[in-house]
């Protein structure tokens, strides 16, 4: 009995993908951005909250305004996998993005190593109704500018939140390590969800596709051929 209950305590790392970093020893511990969410966690919180109002009103409003539907575009490319990036302390982010467009699988990154660990122990949580969730849900401990465990044009869906701001001083190279690295995984056709966004990034996005929606509070991106 108490070794059952070990591994249930232990079975949040089954759905880790690499290693886990201390703050010390992550190869990004250097970056400015990095430093101050470590100073300062309230930055890790300006948006709240589970991802699936935003993303069920972003394909609402796409749906109205462009007449793009979003979910079908997901359904006659399968199998179709989705990617999350920085989640931070909303730790069911990669679960939502997972369930509102039926992916068959969600890489996560996220570069705090405390929000891994709650992500992946909350996610051990839900093993009871969904055995296989670990293999359709995989965090990675690192960096958005360095998504080498993708493999070009893998990804039919993107959500970001609260990574491009104004408020976490993200160096010119990391910007634009970042840029280059998301859309090298978006597959043709594939699209990005940005929420809070500064609106650089949207503009830099443009060339290489185009915005299917943009409002202060949400963006959609489609990649060109």
């Amino acid at each position: 009995m108490a070794e059952n209950i070990s591994e249930q305590r232990q079975g949040w790392r089954d759905f880790l993908e690499g290693e886990l970093y201390t703050d010390a020893q992550a190869p990004w511990r250097d970056d400015p951005a990095f430093a101050l969410l470590l100073q300062v966690p309230g930055l890790r919180e300006s948006i709240g909250g589970r991802a699936t109002a935003a993303l069920n009103q972003a394909i609402g409003l796409v749906r109205a305004l462009a007449r793009v539907d979003l979910l079908e575009g997901v359904r006659t490319h399968r199998p179709a996998q989705g990617l999350c990036l920085g989640f931070g302390m909303n730790a069911l982010e990669p679960y939502d993005l997972l369930q509102v467009f039926a992916l068959e699988r969600v890489d996560a990154y996220e570069w705090i190593g405390e929000h891994i660990v709650e992500a992946a122990q909350m996610l051990q949580a839900l093993r009871a109704e969904a055995a296989l969730l670990p293999t359709r849900i995989r965090l990675h401990h690192g960096t958005i500018s360095d998504l080498s465990a993708i493999a070009d044009g893998a990804i039919r869906v993107a959500y970001v939140a609260n990574v491009f701001t104004p408020e976490i001083p993200m160096t010119a190279e990391t910007f634009a390590r970042a840029l280059r690295e998301i859309v090298r995984v978006l597959a043709v056709g594939g699209i990005l969800l940005s929420r809070g966004s500064s609106g650089t990034f949207e503009t830099e996005l443009t060339q290489y596709g185009r915005m299917l929606l943009q409002t202060p509070l949400i963006s959609v991106f489609e990649k060109a051929p």
